[in-house]
């Protein structure tokens, strides 16, 4: 993979992109054929008293709780749908959420840091999960993320481990529910192999030549190792959507996209798709903006939970790289 380097976008170029109309968004209307349908969960055993207070700093990560405590557990989430994490700041309200919290799960690898502060400000006596803890990453060259890129839910065999993780969590905390916990994270990890299975087949129907992603900010190495795919560059120069690109290095994508003959540019859901639509403009290539990455999408939107979010993304992608987005 082709990392750029980070720096200020030029006004000249920020000029252009603003007075410049977009490409036509390819937005992808084809259903495909449905994945698995999920198992039903063990029924989590009654907790005496009221279910444990837990609050994830992401909703991906609340999503993993809910899924794994079932009605033992009431989660409240920090990071609303469709935010982006990198920047996200949290409100007082977040605050009172995590002091009046049996269990904080943290995502950690930098992603959330901002978590660190308001779990010493909030002087809490909760026990804190750090979900991605044990699990290998993969490395990152921006200092900000020396333990490795942390967009690690976007491979399924790593969720697993998560998922171990957050049920050991819950059991700490909530020792007679663990049979529970543990029975539903089993049910859940088969969900899981269901689900990176059906993402192969899809992905081996994509000719090998378009198998090369160029996308909106550095979210989908993850992907891209497990299931073949190349990613040749990204629009903004980081694993952090907050950095910007510089002229050079906008040129320098244009040439990459062109010489791999790249067919599409992938925006997602919480970073503006402005500069990616220009750049899909220039390259004469398709701009796919409905992306899921950093954030579930709001209720009903198909990703509003992580199975939701892999099935919506591996769709849109297989079918924006030439594939079969219904193979069974």
């Amino acid at each position: 993979m082709v990392r750029l380097r980070t720096a200020a976008l030029p006004l000249a170029l920020a000029v252009a992109v603003a007075i410049t109309a977009p490409a036509a968004t390819a937005r992808q209307a084809a259903t495909p054929v449905p994945f698995p349908t999920p198992a039903t969960l063990p029924a989590a055993t009654p907790r005496a008293g009221e279910p444990l207070a837990v609050v994830a700093t992401t909703g991906i990560l609340a999503d993993f709780v809910r899924q794994v405590g079932g009605e033992r557990v009431a989660v409240g989430t920090i990071l609303p749908a469709n935010a982006d994490p990198h920047d996200f700041e949290p409100a007082p309200e977040d605050l009172v959420a995590v002091e009046d919290a049996a269990v904080v799960v943290q995502h950690g690898l930098g992603l959330d840091e901002w978590a660190d502060d308001l779990i010493d400000n909030a002087g809490t006596d909760a026990a804190v999960v750090v979900a991605t803890e044990g699990i290998a990453t993969l490395a990152s060259e921006d200092e900000e993320f020396a333990e490795g890129d942390p967009h690690v839910w976007f491979d399924p065999t790593r969720v697993r481990t998560m998922v171990d993780t957050i049920a050991a969590g819950l059991t700490a905390a909530d020792p007679d529910g663990g049979a529970s916990y543990a029975a539903r994270a089993a049910a859940y990890q088969a969900d899981l192999d269901a689900l990176d299975a059906a993402i192969q087949r899809r992905i081996a129907t994509i000719p090998e030549e378009r198998r090369k992603l160029v996308t909106n900010h550095d979210a989908l190495a993850y992907f891209a190792d497990r299931y073949g795919l190349t990613v040749v560059g990204t629009v903004i120069p980081s694993l952090d959507t907050r950095a910007e690109p510089s002229a050079r290095e906008i040129d320098a994508l244009l040439g990459l996209i062109e010489a791999e003959g790249v067919t599409a540019i992938f925006a997602e859901n919480t970073t503006s798709p402005d500069l990616a639509a220009r750049l899909a403009e220039d390259a004469g290539v398709t701009i796919v903006d409905d992306l899921y990455t950093d954030s579930l999408g709001d209720e009903g939107s198909g990703a509003d939970t992580y199975l939701g979010l892999m099935q919506t993304d591996t769709g849109v992608i297989v079918a924006a790289l030439g594939g079969d987005a219904e193979a069974a």
